[in-house]
Formats: C-alpha cells, structure tokens, sequence
C-alpha cells in the first residue's frame, strides 16, 4: 500500500514543504493513514519553528563582450529580499583550504562554489552547503552561487542555514552547465560581474510531527523508534526524498499491526516535518522527549532518508550494537539470502533526523541502500517525482526494515546509550567536530 499512498500524494497534495497548506494537508494525510491501519496510539507532536518560501529569483552574469542570464533557484533561509551586484570569484568546492588561498579577495565579492568535490584530493571530505555558506560568510562574500554536479540543466536547492536561521547574504544555485560556461570565462581572463536579486517569505509556523506506536507487553516502557521526514522541497513531489521513506514506515506500521505482532518493547513511528529547513521536527521532538524524560526510554533510532532496498544496516552506537546489528542481519538472510546481502557497518554522519538522537548519545541505524545515480541525480530538485520509484524497493523497505525492528523490539537486551564523553569522543574519531563547530552543535 505504501506506493499506491504516495502516488496518491503525488498526485493530490504535490510537495510537502513544512510551513505551507501543502505541508499541513501531507500531515493530515500521515494520520489518517496510520488510524487506518488500525493503530490506535496517534497523535500529533507540534513545534514552533521558521519556516521559509521562495518567491523569485533572477541572475545576471555579465563580462565586457557578452552576458547571459542563468536559470537559478534560491537556496532555503536566504535574506527575504536581496538585492546583490558583484564581481565573480571562484573558490572551487569552498572549503577551508579553498577560500584561505582567496582570503584577500573574497569580502565583498559573489563566490562561485561546487556543491560535490571536483578535483579535490582523495582523502577530501566534502562539507554540506550549509556549512561552505557558513565560511563564505565568515570570510566576508557578498552571495553564494554553487555549482550542481549533476549534468542535464538540473537546478538543486536545500538550506544554506547551519541552524535554521535566515543568512545574511543571498544563496542560489545554478547548472553544471552554466557554470561551466562561467569558468570559461574566468579562465579566459574576462572579469565576471553578477547580479542576483530575490525575494521569499520567511515566518514562525506551527508545524506537526506525526506519532504512532504499537503497544509493547513486558518491556514497553523501552521504545524503538523508527523515523523518516515527510517534508519534502518544493520544486517537486519529493518521491523520493523523502516520500519514499515515510511511505514505507506508514506501510510498515500497518502491516506489522495488521499481521497483530505483539513486540516486547514499543514500536513508535514517527514522521518529521521540517527536516529539509534544518531538522526542525527532529529537534523539536528530542528537546520535548528530553523534558519529559522520555529521551532515556528511547533505546535506538532508525532512520530511513531515502531509502530502498536495503541491503544491510550501519549502527553509530557504543560497545555492543556492532555486534547486535550483525546478529539480526544474520537472522534476516536465513528468511531471505537471495535479496539481502546482510552488510553491517559502523560510523557517523550528519544532516538527516538521526543526528538530534545521536547527538544526544541515543544509538542511531539507518538501513544500506543504493538507489541508483538516476534517483540521486534528482535530489532537491524539479525531477524528484513519482517516476523514479520503484514500489519494489518499497517493499524491501516494509520487509528487511520490519525484521529489524521486531527483532529489535524482543532481543532480551539491547546495549546502552551513549556516555556523554564517549559520545565525544566517537564523533572526534569520526572526523565531525569541524562540522559540528560549523553547525553551533558542538557543545564539548
């Protein structure tokens, strides 16, 4: 049922933008879906956040003998109006070793910037776009135009807030093409001159977290939560990013109830709004577990941001969990070997709704999946539809992510959380406290 659902969605609502009357009918959409299914604990979970819309956007490229006006899209928190001219500075993929051999003239200048790494050294790590905002900021740049790496004219949007904020320059986005048609001239020696004027709205909204769980028997005071965002950018249907997952877990949690399993421990499903503005939802819902003191109840999150056909699960957990997740993958190949290659890893990431639970030391699982260059080519952006799903990989999702979570949900025990100093020390060896430090999430 989870395709038919989203095509459904698709086709009625549109995109799910959190702070929009698309984004609040997509949240009725989620609860009714889950009362449905037959699961009786549903409520909503509201927060206070900005929200933020684009309106319009124009650019303008000129040199001494030509000019030319890009197709461009604003990146999310941008200034409500901006009205920017400046001349064309390219800082390659704009991390810190990029702008610090421009240091001495970028202040005041519009910056070209890659989304991905081009040419970077192999052991690069490339830094979200929020984040290479944040130094182009820092270093005193006018605006920021970044580069998609993806070929065919495909524009791509995204915040360019660290934390959720409007910025205090404009950012925008245009093609690999365009601006490969930029830097011809730059390296022609032509002296680019850009103008890029917007307008968008930006305002406090109430948004709504959408809650269900299944009741769990002798341990359901402990909870295994399984997440994904239902909020989606506004330049598509969001299929995939994220329809694709929260789908899946509506899916998921009617066919566990359906097939009357009775976990150990609580089975909660929760989809997010605001993931795409900053993680607004997730946020919101741990600081209001955390208060209540039911973050302690939470035993792990798994997360599920654009995710099909799983093919194993990496955990970011302390001592044990390796060694849990490796158990169940095991159990799950003796059900289906053929379809599920079992791959356990380790390690930490950021920029999707596990990372407020892992921050605040709950171990965090997020399924193995390779969608193909065809789907993450559309990330963000005007081709993210309906097309690119595949209802298959749907129900792999409802299929290996469902034995993980009874499996899950009646293991005799499951390892600890997070120590606040292991925690910190876990995300030092995984090389994140620059970006941490970037995104004002570093509290060591």
């Amino acid at each position: 049922m989870g395709h038919p659902w989203l095509v459904w969605s698709a086709e009625h609502i549109g995109h799910r933008l959190t702070g929009t009357t698309h984004g609040a009918k997509a949240e009725v959409l989620a609860d009714s879906l889950f009362r449905a299914s037959g699961l009786a604990a549903v409520h909503y979970a509201p927060f206070r956040a900005r929200a933020w819309q684009r309106d319009s956007v124009g650019l303008l490229l000129s040199a001494a003998d030509s000019s030319f006006r890009p197709a461009c899209v604003a990146l999310a928190h941008s200034p409500v109006l901006a009205s920017v001219r400046g001349g064309l500075l390219d800082v390659g993929n704009g991390l810190p070793e990029d702008l610090a051999r421009s240091k001495e003239h970028i202040r005041g200048r519009i910056v070209l910037v890659n989304l991905g790494l081009v040419g970077a050294p192999k052991e690069a790590s490339n830094l979200h776009r929020s984040e290479k905002t944040a130094l182009a900021i820092e270093a005193g740049a006018a605006a920021v135009l970044f580069v998609n790496n993806v070929e065919g004219h495909v524009l791509l949007t995204g915040t360019a807030s660290v934390n959720g904020d409007l910025i205090s320059i404009p950012a925008a986005c245009i093609s690999s093409e365009d601006g490969a048609l930029v830097r011809r001239w730059l390296a022609g020696g032509k002296e680019v001159v850009g103008a890029l004027n917007m307008a968008n709205e930006s305002e406090v909204v109430t948004a709504r977290n959408i809650v269900a769980e299944i009741q769990g028997s002798d341990l359901a005071d402990e909870v295994v939560l399984v997440g994904g965002h239902l909020d989606c950018w506004d330049l598509a249907t969001g299929a995939t990013d994220n329809g694709l997952g929260s789908f899946s877990i509506l899916d998921m949690a009617r066919c566990l109830k359906n097939c009357d399993i009775k976990p150990r421990r609580t089975i909660r499903f929760v989809l997010f709004m605001g993931e795409e503005q900053g993680l607004l939802g997730s946020k919101a819902l741990v600081e209001q577990y955390r208060a209540s003191g039911e973050l302690d109840r939470i035993r792990c999150m798994v997360n599920m941001d654009m995710t099909g056909h799983p093919q194993g699960f990496g955990v970011m957990g302390p001592s044990g969990w390796k060694e849990q997740i490796e158990l169940i993958n095991t159990g799950i190949r003796t059900v289906d070997s053929a379809s599920f290659a079992g791959r356990t890893t380790t390690g930490a990431w950021l920029h999707s709704d596990h990372q407020p639970f892992m921050l605040a030391g709950v171990p965090v699982i997020n399924p193995h999946s390779d969608l193909g260059s065809h789907v993450y080519g559309c990330y963000h952006s005007s081709c993210d539809d309906i097309h690119l799903v595949d209802p298959q990989a749907m129900l792999d999702n409802v299929r290996f992510v469902g034995m993980l979570l009874t499996a899950l949900a009646d293991a005799d025990t499951l390892p600890a959380h997070f120590t606040d100093m292991a925690l910190r020390d876990r995300l030092i060896q995984e090389g994140l406290e620059e970006k941490l430090r970037i995104g004002g999430d570093w509290r060591w």
